[in-house]
C-alpha cells in the first residue's frame, strides 16, 4: 500500500518558495505528499500569507517566536502534538542554519524523515569563539549519533540538501575519476576549486540583513561555502582506495572579513558610483561601521586542506569561497529577492588531478542574474546553466584516441532528459526532494541514498576547522588545526 508523506516545512524563505513549493506541488502527479503544515517566525506571518494566497496553495501556517540554538518548550511540545494528531511522518528543514540543530534532534526524537538545508548546523560567533566553532562538529557527530541510534528501531532518511551530488556533470565527472582509479590504482593527488556568488551587498546592508548574513559571526562558509567543502570532500574520496585514504587532514584558512571590505571600497568611493542615491542608504560612515563590523562573519575565504596518512602529505585542496566578486548590481535599493533577484551572480570552477594519469577541470560562469527564462543557450559560457568539462587523459598509459575530451551540459541534457527552460541547479535540488519521497515509499535502499547525513563528516570538519584555524591566528596562535 502506497504511504502518504505528510510534511512539515519548517521555514518559509527565498529557498522553500523557489524549490520545496513547487517541486512538491508537482511531484504530487508521482507520490501521495502533502505539505500538512508550514512554520516560520511571527514577523513573515504577512509576507508568508501573500505568497501563499498568490501562488494558490493551501496550507495550515504556524508563526512562532525567533529562537536561537535550543527549541523552546511550547514550540516543541506544539510541533510534536501536531505531529502525533495529523499523523506527520516527514520534516522538511529550511531554516536559518544556526537552527538546523535544534530542529533535527527535535525531528529525530520524533523518528521523523529528515530532508535539511545545508550546512548541517553553524554556529553564532563561529568566526570568533573556539567553542561555536569546534560546536559545528559537535553539532553533527551528536545528530549523527542521534540518527544512528534511531536506526536501530526504525530505517529513516536525514537528506541533506547539496545538489550538486545529484547534478549530472558532477556525477559524470566522479564516474571519471573512478575509471582512472580502477585502471591505475592512483587516488586524486591534487584539487584546487573555487566558488564565487558575485553578492555584492552594500555596507550598511552588512548590518542590517539576515539573509546569508555576517551578522551573526559567520558568514560565506556558512552559506554557499559549504557545498563546495561537501563536493571537494566527495570528488576526493571517489577512488575509493582503502590503502591510500588519508588518516587526518590538517586545515589553514585566511579570511576576509566586513572590516576589511570597507577598506576595499571606503565611503567615498560608494559616493563616486552612486551619487547622491548613496546617502539615501547610508545608516553609517566608515567610523561607525568598523566598530559595528567586530566579529562579523567572512565574506571571502581560502583554506587549504592537507591530507595526511601516516603524518605525511599525500593531497593537497585548495578552496576558495568569494561573495565580493563580479556582481550585475548596480542599484543602491536591495531587490526584495534576495536570493537569485539581488544581481547575484555564480562563478564555479574545479581542477582535480590524478597523478600523471589525468586532469578534470569543471568550468561553470554565468553572465546573468535573470534565472527565471532559461533555454538551451543557457549551456554556453555565460548562460544560467553552463557547465563545462575538459578531461585530460595520459593516453599512452590509458588508451583512447584524444588527450583531450570536453563535455558540455548541452550534450549531457540529451543523455539525462533534462529540461532546458529550467535552471539546472533547480533541476538537481528537485532530484533531492524526489530521492527524499522514493526513500519512504521504500522504493530506494539506503545505500542508494546520495546525501544522507552519515556521509557528510570531512565537509563538517573542513567548515569548522576553517573557523578555528581563523580564531587560532587572531589569537597569535598556530593556525593549523589537524583533525
Amino acid at each position: 500500500m502506497e504511504i502518504v508523506t505528510r510534511i512539515i516545512l519548517i521555514g518559509i524563505g527565498p529557498h522553500s518558495k523557489r524549490i520545496y513549493l513547487p517541486a512538491l506541488a508537482n511531484l504530487k502527479q508521482k507520490f501521495r505528499v502533502e505539505i500538512s503544515l508550514a512554520v516560520d517566525v511571527r514577523s513573515k506571518a504577512k509576507k508568508v500569507r501573500h505568497h501563499f494566497e498568490k501562488q494558490g496553495y493551501n496550507i495550515k501556517t504556524l508563526f512562532i517566536e525567533p529562537f536561537s540554538e535550543k527549541l523552546p518548550d511550547d514550540i516543541r511540545s506544539a510541533l510534536s502534538q501536531y505531529v502525533i494528531e495529523n499523523k506527520i511522518n516527514a520534516v522538511i528543514i529550511a531554516t536559518e542554519p544556526s537552527v538546523h540543530h535544534a530542529y533535527a534532534e527535535w525531528a529525530l526524537d520524533l523518528k521523523l524523515h529528515i530532508l535539511m538545508d545545508k550546512p548541517i548546523s553553524t554556529r553564532e560567533n563561529a568566526v570568533s569563539e573556539v567553542e561555536q566553532a569546534n560546536g559545528i562538529l559537535l553539532d553533527y557527530v551528536q545528530l549523527l549519533q542521534l540518527y544512528e541510534k534511531l536506526q536501530q528501531e526504525k530505517s529513516t532518511i536525514f537528506s541533506i540538501n547539496v545538489q550538486r551530488r545529484y547534478h549530472p556533470g558532477f556525477r559524470y565527472v566522479m564516474e571519471r575519476i573512478k575509471e582512472v582509479s580502477v585502471a591505475t590504482n592512483c587516488p586524486v593527488t591534487a584539487i584546487q576549486s573555487s566558488h564565487s556568488d558575485g553578492q555584492w551587498r552594500l555596507p550598511s546592508e552588512i548590518v542590517s540583513q539576515d539573509y546569508h548574513s555576517y551578522n551573526k559571526g559567520h558568514g560565506k562558509m556558512s552559506h554557499s561555502g559549504y557545498h563546495i567543502f561537501d563536493i571537494v570532500s566527495q570528488l576526493y574520496h571517489i577512488p575509493g582506495i582503502l590503502t591510500k585514504q588519508p588518516d587526518c587532514m590538517e586545515v589553514i584558512s585566511s579570511l576576509i572579513q566586513p572590516e576589511g571590505f570597507i577598506m576595499q571600497m571606503n565611503e567615498q568611493d560608494y559616493q563616486n558610483y552612486f551619487n547622491t542615491d548613496y546617502e539615501t542608504v547610508k545608516l553609517y560612515d566608515d567610523a561607525e561601521l568598523t566598530n559595528l563590523y567586530k566579529n562579523y562573519g567572512e565574506i571571502d575565504a581560502t583554506v587549504l586542506v592537507k591530507m595526511l596518512r601516516e603524518q605525511k602529505n599525500i593531497a593537497n585542496i585548495t578552496i576558495n569561497l568569494q561573495h565580493n566578486t563580479f556582481s550585475r548590481r548596480s542599484w543602491v535599493v536591495p531587490d526584495s529577492d534576495l536570493y537569485k533577484g539581488n544581481g547575484r551572480v555564480k562563478h564555479e570552477y574545479h581542477n582535480m588531478q590524478q597523478g600523471p594519469f589525468q586532469n578534470i577541470q569543471i568550468h561553470s560562469y554565468q553572465a546573468k542574474d535573470k534565472h527565471q527564462q532559461n533555454s538551451r543557450e543557457d549551456y554556453e559560457v555565460g548562460g544560467n546553466s553552463h557547465f563545462d568539462i575538459y578531461i585530460f587523459r595520459n593516453i599512452g598509459m590509458l588508451g583512447g584516441a584524444n588527450p583531450l575530451e570536453v563535455i558540455t551540459m548541452k550534450d549531457l541534457s540529451v543523455q539525462h532528459n533534462l529540461d532546458d527552460s529550467k535552471l539546472l541547479t533547480e533541476q538537481a535540488k528537485t532530484a533531492v526532494v524526489e530521492e527524499f519521497l522514493n526513500f519512504i515509499q521504500g522504493n530506494l535502499e539506503k545505500e542508494d541514498l546520495k546525501s544522507n547525513i552519515d556521509s557528510h563528516l570531512d565537509g563538517v570538519k573542513m567548515m569548522s576547522a576553517a573557523y578555528l584555524s581563523h580564531i587560532h591566528q587572531k589569537a597569535g596562535r598556530n593556525p593549523i588545526v589537524k583533525i
